[in-house]
């Protein structure tokens, strides 16, 4: 198969050299008939799992459809080298993407793009790359589903992922910022209604660790102003509970009530970080090791 791979690279290349002496009859460069070709080819060598070798053909897919005047395609088939690209080369799998998503930005396309970055924040997330890039990865693919008119969904999960690592970086208010306007935004859609709490535990989770009790307090109060349901829900009694043990310094009543929430619901990792922080200006300790297991 690499070598009917080869075959039609090589047909694909004397297609570009056109007629010679004749080109002026007609007989120039023909792009469409070389595009299928090397079209075939990538097929071909993902057949024998030759990923740099199928980017490649796709490569040249994408130049030939800019020739034919194609955009959308050219945009298509960079992705294309990207998805096979990715296998063996994260770097090399991006350098392909950002071509695509800077046709595609260029073009309106903004839905387009914005898979492409949420494709690669992803990616840089799955292999524990530099989560400042991922973060700002997240940040340019919310950007873009923000221009998009049927773009919400993912504008919230792409921004959500940010106000994540904004914390992460003690970028607390920005994080708490998004977390409390995609509250909002939640408590006004009937599909979303539900996943308001969540957003509001996570900002509130965040106020503790900045520790202002007055700020905690205001926060309560406001949280349950946009979804009166939130101070009944489990996530709004933990909520008050572990605000009233900050406020007294209580370490055994913060892990009291984080024990009896983790037995129904487990606490995940963003959560757990976060949490750990407040145990630690607490008592200074090393995390909730007399409390639930949040490992």
């Amino acid at each position: 198969m690499a070598d009917n791979a080869r075959e039609l690279v090589k047909q694909a290349e004397q297609k570009l050299k056109g007629g010679g002496f004749l080109s002026f009859l007609g007989g120039g460069p023909n792009y469409s008939d070389a595009q299928d070709l090397y079209q075939k080819a990538a097929n071909q060598y993902k057949l024998v799992k030759d990923w740099n070798g199928a980017a490649e053909c796709f490569a040249q897919c994408a130049r030939c459809a800019k020739e034919g005047g194609s955009q959308l395609d050219e945009a298509n088939f960079y992705k294309d080298a990207g998805d096979v690209l990715k296998k063996v080369s994260t770097a090399g799998a991006i350098e392909q993407y950002e071509k695509a998503i800077a046709i595609n930005s260029a073009g309106g396309r903004f839905s387009n793009a914005g898979k492409l970055l949420l494709s690669m924040a992803e990616l840089h997330e799955s292999e524990r790359l530099a989560h400042k890039e991922t973060k700002a990865l997240y940040k340019r693919a919310a950007e873009m589903f923000e221009l998009d008119e049927h773009g919400k969904t993912s504008y919230s999960k792409c921004i959500l992922k940010v106000a994540e690592y904004s914390a992460k970086d003690g970028e607390y208010d920005e994080a708490i910022r998004i977390f409390e306007s995609e509250g909002q935004k939640a408590t006004a859609n009937t599909l979303l209604q539900y996943g308001a709490k969540d957003h509001f535990f996570r900002a509130g989770i965040l106020h503790l660790v900045v520790g202002d009790p007055v700020t905690i307090q205001m926060a309560r109060d406001k949280y349950s102003s946009w979804d009166p349901r939130f101070a009944g829900s489990r996530e709004g009694e933990l909520l008050d509970a572990m605000a009233a043990a900050v406020e007294s310094r209580d370490a055994d009543a913060f892990v009291d009530k984080l024990g009896e929430y983790d037995a129904v619901t487990k606490l995940d990792a963003w959560k757990t970080e976060f949490l750990v922080k407040v145990k630690e200006q607490l008592t200074g300790s090393g995390g909730l090791d007399d409390g639930p297991d949040l490992s």
